[in-house]
């Protein structure tokens, strides 16, 4: 079996002092991607390459970190052509309670029945939207008894509850990332949190969050949304909002009016040291709908950040950098949905995590693939396409023996992909989503070895 450049590049140096460890990596790596919403005993086509895949995820001496490890390291490389990175921080749920035979499960939900592990990624994001890899990522469980006590914990300081996630993944997803890039961190409103933005303030770093504290109190005794709402509107833009997947809406246009502020908002009342906290000098941008569409709730991003906001021009750009935030829920949808490890079944939680810090880095490959085709539609397709790949798949897919000269434009070969997964390519159709292209890539891994062995040579005796 060949293997993709890609997974060369994101795992060849995974810091194992066996580097029968390493090889071992790449070739479940590689499994992995092309066949990504397989089992793993599908996936590795084999028994003998299943026990091995079984094996290294059991191994001592593998953990998450390593395997990540030269992931990050290339993902910062690639940020370092850019001025500018969105560095998305979210958390989602991973449901294994159909799974109890794996040994080490905690709570991940509400109940003591909901078993599973919670995941937070910050996923490195160009301003434009395209995912360059996982600069920190924090799996855990829930303690069964920590249910049921929200009102104590309103009591603790962010240290003692899971508010810390915001923090912690603060630090870890910017150690060692060049001081002349400029990391602007992106969360929704559960970060709304005075210690996430005075940790920023006092280290000197960007943060743009949407608000969810509406009433907290300012310096000068009003509450936050009274602050914005009191103010002039500025301008206007129109922008796109993504498909609605939850309440099944398409993508629409909308017309946002647009509000920014300077203000100073106090430490929270409630805590005990709220003497000793300084306030914080922020800045506040309003997008609000105009006309919504009748029947949809219209939008209202209320964003509160850490970069000076003085004019439209700088409120709009963080309007935008805040629209690139659904890019982290569409990497969890890849992550659950195109490679089913909600489906996953191992031994231990330990062996669990292992595979799922796999199984994260494929499907960040898998989500840039389809938006890289959308922002750079008339690229090659050979920065993701080895030769005999689209060779194979623009003969397979035209219904012709002969591959052109030059291979087709990016846009033209996942389309191709897409088609080989189920996509009918109809105007009414619009672009084809990420399911159409991992089932796409799992056929295209079978075309592509039939079309390297028909052309092996023969021999006559």
């Amino acid at each position: 079996m060949y293997t993709n450049d890609w997974v060369l590049q994101e795992f060849s140096d995974a810091p194992f002092a066996d580097n029968r460890l390493n090889e071992r990596l790449i070739k479940i790596a590689n499994s992995f991607y092309e066949s990504p919403e397989s089992s793993i005993p599908q996936a590795c086509k084999s028994y003998a390459a299943t026990q091995a895949a079984y094996r290294f995820f059991s191994n001592n001496k593998v953990e998450p970190e390593a395997i990540l490890m030269n992931h990050r390291e290339e993902t910062i490389q690639r940020m370092r052509k850019y001025d500018t990175v969105l560095a998305i921080q979210d958390t989602t749920t991973l449901d294994y309670k159909d799974h109890p035979a794996t040994k080490g499960l905690g709570i991940c939900g509400n109940t003591e029945h909901d078993l599973g592990l919670l995941n937070h990624t910050t996923l490195a994001v160009t301003v434009d939207g395209i995912p360059l890899g996982i600069l920190s990522r924090h799996v855990w469980t829930r303690d069964p008894k920590e249910l049921g006590k929200r009102v104590t914990k309103r009591k603790r300081s962010t240290s003692n509850k899971e508010s810390q996630k915001w923090l912690d993944a603060l630090d870890s997803s910017l150690k060692d990332i060049p001081k002349h890039i400029n990391v602007v961190t992106v969360c929704d409103r559960e970060a709304d949190i005075y210690d996430f933005f005075h940790k920023a303030v006092s280290e000197e770093r960007h943060l743009l969050v949407r608000v969810t504290q509406k009433r907290r109190i300012l310096e000068n005794g009003n509450y936050l949304v009274q602050e914005i709402e009191n103010s002039p509107v500025m301008g206007q833009i129109l922008t796109n909002i993504p498909r609605d997947t939850e309440n099944k809406r398409p993508p629409r246009e909308a017309t946002l009016s647009i509000k920014y502020c300077p203000i100073t908002i106090r430490p929270p009342v409630q805590r005990k040291d709220s003497k000793l906290l300084p306030n914080l000098k922020l800045y506040l941008v309003l997008a609000e709908e105009v006309t919504p569409p009748e029947g949809v709730t219209p939008i209202y991003w209320l964003l509160l950040t850490t970069l000076p906001v003085e004019s439209i021009e700088q409120a709009v750009e963080k309007i935008k950098w805040y629209r690139q935030r659904w890019k982290i829920e569409r990497y969890h949808f890849t992550l659950k949905s195109g490679c089913n490890i909600e489906e996953l079944q191992l031994e231990t939680i330990e062996n669990l995590q292992n595979a799922l810090a796999v199984y994260s880095i494929v499907a960040w490959k898998l989500l840039w693939l389809k938006l890289e085709s959308e922002q750079n539609p008339e690229a090659s397709c050979d920065i993701v396409l080895q030769e005999h790949e689209w060779q194979a798949l623009y003969c397979v897919t035209n219904r012709v023996p002969t591959p052109p000269t030059q291979p087709p434009t990016l846009q033209e070969a996942v389309l191709m992909i897409a088609k080989l997964g189920g996509f009918l390519g109809r105007k009414c159709d619009g672009k084809p989503g990420v399911k159409v292209m991992w089932r796409g890539l799992r056929r295209l891994t079978d075309i592509t070895q039939g079309w390297l062995v028909a052309r092996l040579p023969v021999y006559y005796q």
